[in-house]
């Protein structure tokens, strides 16, 4: 199914109409949790103009872990929406920086660099549709596993995710309304079901705010995913949405 102008004019209405609902309202929907980034940025580190350090040594192993997580959330809807090319690049993408032995510490804590190959490797191949989910059920297990190893406090992952779907969304939808970069307008999309998986597991009682309005942000996408051809959520409606989020989420953190 794809979107239309019409569409996003009446989500528009409907997220405001919901937020404004969910005020008044104790409890809320959780989001669905399943398994799961690009370019990562350094974190704040002392100088290091005498020796350089590998990037992925200076963030977090939690940190690095939802942002593989999101890669392969992304991968995963689109492989099963019949897009593999993109799919398999994603995977790709989880792991690019792994192999030069950067992130010893995430295989350490169990993430398995050759299921992501071997998954990407049947995504663009002539492997059967069984064979293909099997491998791709193996990855989410894998970061599944990964995530519970590398723990990290949700709401602070959750503003992570937010601020990197924020920038790809930028990045890969220009102000006309068109997507200009599909690997960032998917990028987006996994930070965004990552931070809707974390949400899900909030105890506080002050979440179902921020369930809510990460359902909605999540639903900016087709049902299906990120697929191609779909009409995007306009910019400005999607970070109106963003500060949703992020009004919500400085309410539990």
């Amino acid at each position: 199914m794809t979107h239309s102008p019409t569409y996003w004019m009446r989500l528009g209405l409907s997220a405001a109409l919901l937020s404004l609902a969910a005020c008044g309202e104790a409890g809320g929907a959780r989001a669905p949790s399943v398994a799961n980034s690009g370019s990562f940025p350094l974190a704040d580190a002392a100088d290091t103009s005498e020796t350089p350090l590998d990037a992925a040594l200076l963030m977090p192993e939690e940190e690095r872990a939802v942002l593989i997580a999101s890669q392969v959330a992304a991968g995963a809807a689109l492989a099963r929406a019949g897009e593999a090319d993109d799919a398999a690049e994603h995977l790709r993408l989880a792991i690019s920086e792994v192999k030069p032995g950067g992130l010893t510490r995430l295989v350490e804590s169990g993430l398995e660099p050759d299921l992501f190959d071997a998954a990407a490797e049947a995504l663009t191949s002539d492997a059967a549709l069984d064979e293909i989910d099997a491998k791709l059920v193996a990855v989410e297990e894998n970061v599944s596993f990964l995530r519970a190893n590398a723990s990290g406090k949700a709401s602070d992952l959750i503003a992570l995710l937010i601020k990197r779907c924020q920038k790809a969304y930028e990045a890969g939808v220009s102000l006309n309304n068109r997507v200009e970069d599909p690997i960032a307008y998917q990028d987006a999309y996994g930070y965004a079901f990552v931070a809707q998986d974390l949400a899900a597991g909030l105890a506080s009682e002050n979440a179902s705010g921020l369930q809510l309005e990460l359902k909605l942000l999540v639903l900016m996408w087709p049902a299906n995913g990120p697929v191609s051809g779909d009409v995007p959520a306009p910019p400005m409606t999607f970070l109106s949405q963003i500060s949703r989020v992020e009004t919500e989420l400085s309410t539990i953190q």
